[in-house]
């Protein structure tokens, strides 16, 4: 039985529109993102003309919708349509796109953020017998953790299992036939991981080896790619849509939507999901020492992604031009060379750029809505996660709503950009 908040037509309309985008940006831009869907919709729209007449049809057939279908809706088919107008090359302010794209502001964060991150980092390598500056405990901690690239998979594969057993037992449960057939190593390419979703609960990964390497880096990004991360979101959503339990209007997972801050954001703190950064958890026969390193390599990806976004922001608002942004992620966030110049291919692609907001803003999200709820009423925060369509508005509502106050997970970024210095 397949779930509908809307009649079959217009249902399946909005899965083809979705997957329509997908065939033009293959077009246009060699790239997918429809990277999963669930439903045998298949798409019939050929050109982008034909996509914005079907985004019109559409948007006039949900009007009488109410309650959560309506905004879920009404923001996804907004977000198609400025998404179809970038593909078309229309030339908005960034702001504008992201805003209605993601649903997120694109405000620089501010430098007493900034600086309270790498407070926080500091301390980490402090405590575990570091000296000298910031950078140079940074350096020698990086020196003692990397991995020789041969051995990034072994690493990786030593982890999947504790990982998913952690899932299952604290976050959510998955289909038996659920499985990483793989993973691999790659180079050439500019992001970090990759979770590709093959169908039937099966997934792939794959490591950028070009990128160096730490332990309790690769820890963070395992549990990103993996589990809890992307594969559970993947193979969940899959069997939730077998099971009648997801409509149709959100069979699928598309890049430059109101629903990637929480696609990325779960990932970015599903480490913390399994209790690996917490003293106080039994976790998988994680000791307290590897704990508290990957306590300070998520302080210390945090601060590098704050150092990132700025960078986004100010590249793709004109501000910046290309060395200068990687000398700026190389100075407020100790990236290297490769880390720099990757991370500026990513947020200067024609559609990467639109996406990447959604891990620094996904990861305060969801990182913060979960901090504010209870022990006790963490299944109820996970069902509202994974089990139920949101976008970025819906579920910050449905956050506030839980905890009965009002939540505000943006709101230290609030700062004008002419108030920003380099």
């Amino acid at each position: 039985m397949v779930l509908r908040w809307t009649s079959e037509p217009v249902g399946d309309a909005i899965v083809d529109i979705v997957l329509s985008l997908n065939e033009q940006a293959q077009k246009l831009h060699k790239q997918e993102v429809a990277t999963a869907s669930y439903s045998h919709v298949k798409p019939s729209l050929s050109s982008l003309d034909e996509i914005v007449r079907k985004i019109d049809e559409v948007e006039r057939e949900i009007q009488h919708l109410d309650g959560h279908p309506v905004r879920y809706l009404r923001s996804m088919v907004n977000a198609y349509r400025y998404f179809g107008r970038s593909l078309q090359g229309d030339k908005l302010p960034y702001s504008e796109y992201i805003l209605n794209i993601q649903e997120l502001p694109s405000a620089v964060i501010t430098e007493e953020t900034m600086r309270k991150q790498k407070q926080l980092v500091e301390e980490g390598l402090s405590n575990l017998g570091y000296k000298g500056s910031l950078k140079e405990k940074a350096d020698q901690w990086h020196k003692e953790t990397l991995i020789a690239p041969d051995q990034v998979v072994t690493v990786a594969e030593s982890m999947r299992e504790k990982s998913k057993e952690g899932t299952l037992k604290r976050v959510i449960s998955l289909p038996e036939e659920d499985g990483i057939d793989w993973i691999k190593p790659i180079t050439g390419v500019f992001w970090s991981g990759y979770s590709k979703y093959t169908g039937d609960y099966r997934g792939n990964l794959t490591f950028n080896i070009d990128r160096p390497w730490t332990e309790p880096v690769l820890a963070q990004i395992m549990a990103h790619e993996g589990y809890p991360g992307h594969q559970a979101f993947y193979c969940r959503w899959d069997y939730l849509f077998q099971q009648g339990k997801l409509p149709i209007e959100a069979s699928y997972y598309l890049i430059n939507s109101p629903t990637n801050a929480l696609f990325e954001g779960g990932p970015e703190t599903a480490l913390r999901f399994l209790g690996w950064d917490r003293d106080e958890e039994e976790t998988e026969g994680i000791p307290l020492e590897k704990k508290r390193q990957y306590k300070l390599a998520r302080d210390y990806i945090d601060m590098q992604r704050m150092a990132q976004t700025n960078a986004c922001f100010l590249f793709n608002d004109g501000d910046i031009d290309k060395a200068e942004a990687i000398e700026y992620m190389k100075k407020e966030g100790n990236l290297g060379e490769v880390e720099a110049d990757n991370c500026f291919r990513f947020f200067s692609d024609p559609i990467q750029k639109m996406y990447y907001p959604s891990y620094y803003y996904g990861r305060w999200m969801v990182g913060k809505g979960y901090d504010a709820i209870a022990k006790e009423n963490r299944p109820a925060f996970f069902e509202q996660l994974y089990d139920t369509p949101h976008t970025t508005h819906t579920f910050i509502d449905a956050i506030s709503k839980m905890t009965g106050t009002d939540f505000r997970p943006f709101d230290q970024e609030k700062k004008a950009k002419e108030d920003f210095v380099l």
